[in-house]
Formats: structure tokens, C-alpha cells, sequence
């Protein structure tokens, strides 16, 4: 039987719980559950950066809705970027600052000072027709406003950023469902899409579609990501006209979505969107579609060793972004959880423990690495984080809230945590607790301690991940623990108020692809290594290996270290020569 996401921990005492898929993206659902450890530090500083400039500025934040101009945020900065950057892009800031603070929400609008008064601005702004614009009425009708070098700066730009204003308003409307105004709110502007869908996906007008830029201003990126907030505006209200226009926009989009292209971010918002169009129409189709796609990222070498993805589509580029890393992350959650297959898993692992950690800034924010490429792909970071307050700063967050909603399941198999992760799942009935400790013997990678506080004993399951040759268990009282082993899973035979999973197995190495290379490296051939979920990082690209197969000591010896904290801002390879 499929299992369904636990969100609240009620529901674990509840002997039927919904089975609805919407429930996944509903704010505050799991805002009980607090992530610990290392991913728990990142979470946390992260939402504090948000409590610091620019974001206590409200004219700041809403200056994509107004066009307000004021010296304290339009002043350029060191680096030649103003503080208020993209004011073009309506609504997307202060689109993202309302979706990410409602899913922190917690049932009140003080979990951030600018919050309250931004959600209270935002209907103020929005245009007869139902969209939102900083710079003034749009006749969309005519032609995209495209200049000499194919970028749009006024038509492209309004529509990726109402696109991110929609998925707020819906998250600030089920966060806080007695505002009937940011309800209203969000209805015209999916009216305002409902209206625009024939105009924008007529096949007539298909070369002055694609006639343009494919980057942050084009058609491709800018206009199919409504898809996403149409169709949570369809399951919040139940209205099919905005399920209907979801649909129209995703069969054009069929023609267009093809990779290399030059935006991941608006891409992979595409690819969320198909997978919220499967669970909520059934159409198996939208799910092929996005399988397909991610077998073509990994296979074709688009993801990296790390399990990151480029700022651009490409093989080959400069640098990553922290938008992309959060989509990338929350597809893979959302892969894991509907299609129950483990390579979602272990990708989504892989990508949290080394990129997306990796991307986040010494201030908590989250934006660019430079990085380092041979003609075959991604081997190394390079340099200090750039923040991007714009926009990767607000979807880490949204990253950090996928997670947190995908950590426990409960079904008949009993209650599953499918990533070795520490956090606590507190709710009025008593604490689901998951600690994580290193290994305690040889050929150990780690242990994983459930423990379920005030909770009736449960049967537990865990997933083998890929970098786990066995795993085992311990009883409360020290005694081994018999398993079941079914499907990739190992759930405790009976149930249990608290069991320990000793995970083992050792140092692994892998090719380019991702893919395991069971003899170890090869000579002549680009290699990366990893022990528990984590690569290893030296600052050469080439390394003296002892021989295979070798240790963590072994190679500390040489130079390598696994990725952590510390390694945040530095040079440094993960994909080495022998």
C-alpha cells in the first residue's frame, strides 16, 4: 500500500489519515518538526538571515509591486549590483518572501516583522487585470517586448514573477484561511492566467515564442511555471478552470521542454508542476514525462557527482545557483514520496548532504558558486558563495520546508523515515526523535536512533540507502533487533518504541554519472569518492590513491576530507584523476 507523507504528528495516533497528495504543500503542516544537526544549523541560520537587511524593509520586498524607488535599497552595491535588483520581475521577491514565511507560518504572521504588512500590501497593487506589474498596465496582446539581444523587459519578467506570486498567495491563503482578501487575490490572478492561456500557447505565434532568449527573460523560462500555482489554486478551491488552464499549458509545453536550455530553475519549476498535474488529474503521462527528463539529466551528465545542477541546463557553465539546487531537491522529495522508488531518495540525500549545503553562504543566505569544469563537466567549487538576495535566498528555505514535510510516512507497513537524518517530529501526543551518531565499529557507517516519546510503539521502517552495504538494529536494551527486509526497506519486526540502525559499509568510488564503480577507481578514467552520504573534497584535482580498496584514514592522509561546513567558501575538487 502506497504510504502517505506525515505532516502533523497527530496523525500518527489517527487510525485512517488522508490520503489526499495535496496535503503535502500545506503550510504549517509540518511546522512541528524541527531538523537537527548539521542540516538543522543551515535551516536555522538561513531564517534568521531573513530578520537582518534588507529583508525588515518592507519597501524593499513590495518595490517589484510598486517600482518605489528610496536611496537606502536602490544604492549600488560593491559589486556593481543594486540592493534592490529586478524590480521588473513582478511580483517574484515579494511573491517568494509571502510563500516561504507562510509555510513557516506556524498559524501567525510574527514569524517575521515584514511579514504581516507585506501580505497586507499585496492586494493594494494588484491591476484591474488581475496580475501584478511595478511598472504599469500591459497590453499582452501585442507582440513580446523583446529587444535587439532577445530579452523581454517588461512582458517575460511580470509573468515569471506573478507565476511566484501566485504559489505565495495560495500558501498565505491556506496558512491563514479566515483572510478571505489574499484568497480574492489569488482568484484574479489565476483568472488573469485562466484569460492569457490562449494568447501565450497559440501555435500560430510558436517563432515569436521561441524567437528570443531561453534565460531569465525568455518565454520558455518565464511562462510555463505558472503551471504550479494554477494547479494548488485548483485543489485550494476546487475550481477545475484553473486545473483546465494548468492542463492547456502543460500539452504546449510538450513542444518546447527540451534540454540543454538555459534556465534549470524555470525548468524544474516545470517539472514539480507536471508531478502536481499527475497527482492531481491521475494521467500517468505527466509522470513519464518527468522520469524521462530525469533519467536525461543524470544519464546525460546535467547533475554532477555532488548531485547539483547547474545554474544553466548545460553539461559544462560557470556557475550553480541556490534556486535550482532547492528544485531540484523538493522534485526528488516529491519523485521519492509519490513513485516510492529509491533513487529519488538516494539522489535527494546526495544532493542535500554536498551541493545544497555546499551552496549556502557563510550568512545564512543561499546563491552561486563559481565553478570549476573540465570539458566533460562539473570536478570542483571554487570560491566564496555570491547571495543572491533576489531569489535563491527565500527558495533554500523552500528547500529546508520540502524536507521537513517528506522525513516520515505512515502507512500500513507502520512509520517509515526515509533519510538518515536527525530532527524531531513534535506533536501534542508525544515526539518522534531520529539522532544520528557515528559508527561505533569497524565497517560501520553510522547509526540512526527512533525514538518515539509518549507515542504508542510502532513497527519502523528505514531505507537502505545506496551507500549502505547492510543494515541491522539494536533494542532499547542493547540486544540485536530482527529485521524485514522488503523492497529496498527494513522495517523492526514487531513494534517498537525505539530502535537503533547500524548502517555499514565503507569507502565507495563512482564515475561522473553518478554510478558506482565496484573495483574502485579506474586508471585514466575521472573518478569521485564518498563514505555514508557524503563526498570527499581535496584541494588538487589529482590524488595519490593508496590501493583499492582503501579507508577514510587512508585517504585523510592523502589530503581529502569529507564535505562539511568548514568547506563552505573554500577551492576545492571532488572529482579527481588517478
Amino acid at each position: 500500500m502506497k504510504t502517505t507523507p506525515i505532516l502533523v504528528l497527530a496523525a500518527l495516533l489517527a487510525n485512517s489519515l488522508t490520503a489526499d497528495p495535496v496535503s503535502s504543500s500545506k503550510p504549517g503542516i509540518d511546522s512541528q518538526i524541527t531538523l537537527g544537526g548539521e542540516v538543522g544549523v543551515a535551516a536555522e541560520s538561513n531564517m534568521v538571515r531573513f530578520r537582518t537587511s534588507p529583508f525588515d524593509s518592507v519597501p524593499w520586498l513590495r518595490a517589484d509591486l510598486t517600482g518605489e524607488s528610496a536611496p537606502e535599497f536602490d544604492k549600488v552595491s560593491e559589486g556593481g549590483m543594486p540592493f534592490r535588483p529586478f524590480k521588473n520581475y513582478s511580483g517574484d521577491i515579494s511573491g517568494r518572501f509571502i510563500e516561504m514565511m507562510a509555510l513557516n507560518a506556524r498559524n501567525s504572521n510574527e514569524v517575521n516583522p515584514a511579514f504581516a504588512e507585506l501580505l497586507k500590501e499585496a492586494p493594494k497593487h494588484q491591476r484591474a487585470g488581475g496580475y501584478f506589474c511595478a511598472t504599469g498596465e500591459i497590453d499582452w496582446q501585442q507582440p513580446i517586448d523583446r529587444t535587439k539581444d532577445g530579452e523581454s523587459n517588461l512582458m517575460m519578467p511580470a509573468l515569471w514573477g506573478n507565476a511566484r506570486m501566485l504559489c505565495g498567495l495560495i500558501e498565505a491563503s491556506r496558512a491563514f484561511p479566515e483572510n478571505k482578501e489574499i484568497l480574492e487575490t489569488a482568484k484574479k490572478l489565476g483568472d488573469f492566467y485562466v484569460g492569457i492561456v490562449p494568447r501565450f500557447t497559440d501555435p500560430a505565434r510558436m517563432t515569436e515564442y521561441i524567437s528570443g532568449t531561453s534565460y531569465a527573460s525568455g518565454y520558455v523560462t518565464c511562462w510555463f511555471p505558472a503551471m504550479e500555482g494554477l494547479v494548488k489554486l485548483s485543489n485550494l478551491t476546487g475550481e477545475r478552470r484553473y486545473l483546465d488552464a494548468a492542463k492547456a499549458i502543460a500539452e504546449f509545453y510538450k513542444s518546447i521542454d527540451r534540454i540543454p536550455l538555459d534556465h534549470s530553475h524555470g525548468m524544474l519549476c516545470c517539472q514539480v508542476s507536471l508531478l502536481l498535474l499527475f497527482e492531481a488529474t491521475k494521467d500517468t503521462s505527466y509522470l513519464e514525462r518527468v522520469e524521462k527528463r530525469w533519467d536525461e539529466l543524470v544519464q546525460g551528465g546535467y547533475i554532477n557527482p555532488s548531485g547539483g545542477i547547474l545554474e544553466k541546463c548545460k553539461v559544462v557553465d560557470e556557475r550553480d545557483e541556490g534556486c535550482a539546487e532547492a528544485d531540484w531537491l523538493r522534485l526528488n522529495l516529491e519523485l521519492g514520496r509519490v513513485t516510492q522508488k529509491s533513487r529519488y531518495w538516494d539522489m535527494a540525500e546526495r544532493h542535500l548532504n554536498n551541493q545544497f549545503l555546499q551552496n549556502q553562504a557563510a550568512n545564512g543566505g543561499f546563491g552561486h558558486h563559481n565553478i570549476v569544469c573540465d570539458k566533460e563537466g562539473v570536478i570542483g567549487f571554487s570560491g566564496n558563495v555570491l547571495e543572491a538576495t533576489w531569489c535563491c535566498d527565500y527558495h533554500g528555505q523552500i528547500g529546508f520546508v520540502n524536507l521537513r514535510s517528506h522525513l516520515l510516512e505512515r502507512g500500513a507497513a507502520g512509520l517509515t523515515c526515509n533519510l538518515a537524518l536527525e530532527f524531531a517530529a513534535k506533536g501534542s501526543a508525544g515526539t518522534v526523535k531520529s539522532t544520528l551518531r557515528a559508527g561505533a565499529a569497524a565497517a560501520e557507517v553510522m547509526r540512526q536512533k527512533i525514538q518515539l516519546d509518549g507515542l504508542p510503539a510502532s513497527v519502523v521502517r528505514i531505507r537502505q540507502p545506496q551507500w549502505a552495504d547492510s543494515v541491522t538494529a539494536i533494542a532499547a536494551d542493547g540486544s540485536s533487533l530482527p529485521l524485514i527486509a522488503e523492497n529496498g526497506y527494513f522495517s523492526t519486526k514487531e513494534a517498537v518504541t525505539s530502535v537503533e540502525f547500524v548502517y555499514a559499509g565503507g569507502v565507495y568510488a563512482e564515475g561522473r554519472r553518478c554510478n558506482r564503480l565496484s573495483n574502485g577507481p579506474v586508471k585514466g578514467q575521472p573518478f569521485a569518492l564518498g563514505f555514508g552520504p557524503k563526498l570527499f573534497a581535496a584541494a588538487n584535482q589529482s590524488i595519490a590513491l593508496p590501493a583499492w580498496p582503501t579507508t577514510v584514514e587512508a585517504l585523510k592522509a592523502q589530503g581529502l576530507e569529507l564535505f562539511s561546513s568548514a568547506l563552505r567558501g573554500k577551492d576545492y575538487r571532488f572529482v579527481f584523476d588517478r
